[in-house]
């Protein structure tokens, strides 16, 4: 039993460092997992800048997402973005990146005002010209 859960705490964290690689890739900055992947900060006072899986490398980059990793076989969605509703803190956004299991896929959830919020019109519409 100790071994399983070792094991799927290190696919989580492995995971984790995934996702925060893609978007080092994608926007050049640098994110790292939080220590214990957030886990310490839900009972901890002015540790909100350590809530949710993956965080900025840089004190002085305010990232607008409160990020909460899953890679299971078994998708919980509900149970996932309650947790990343709960624990998100004010003035941030709670998405939950997952894995689809048997891909290469990853995937992005966000309430729908969240994602009016933060894509610009001009990114999901343009003007067909005939």
């Amino acid at each position: 039993m100790a071994r399983r859960g070792r094991s799927a705490k290190n696919k989580g964290a492995n995971y984790e460092r995934k996702i925060a690689e893609k978007f080092k890739e994608r926007y050049n900055v640098e994110l790292k997992r939080t220590p214990q992947s957030g886990g310490f900060a839900k009972d901890v006072e002015k540790a909100e800048d350590f809530r949710g899986d993956i965080i900025p490398v840089e004190k002085d980059l305010d990232f607008k997402l409160h990020i909460e990793c899953k890679n299971q076989k078994s998708w919980k969605l509900k149970e996932w973005l309650q947790q990343a509703e709960e624990d998100c803190p004010e003035g941030k956004i709670p998405v939950v990146v997952m894995h689809k299991h048997g891909t290469s896929k990853e995937y992005v959830v966000i309430e729908l005002n969240n994602f009016f919020d933060i894509v610009d019109k001009d990114k999901i519409f343009r003007k067909v010209i005939n």
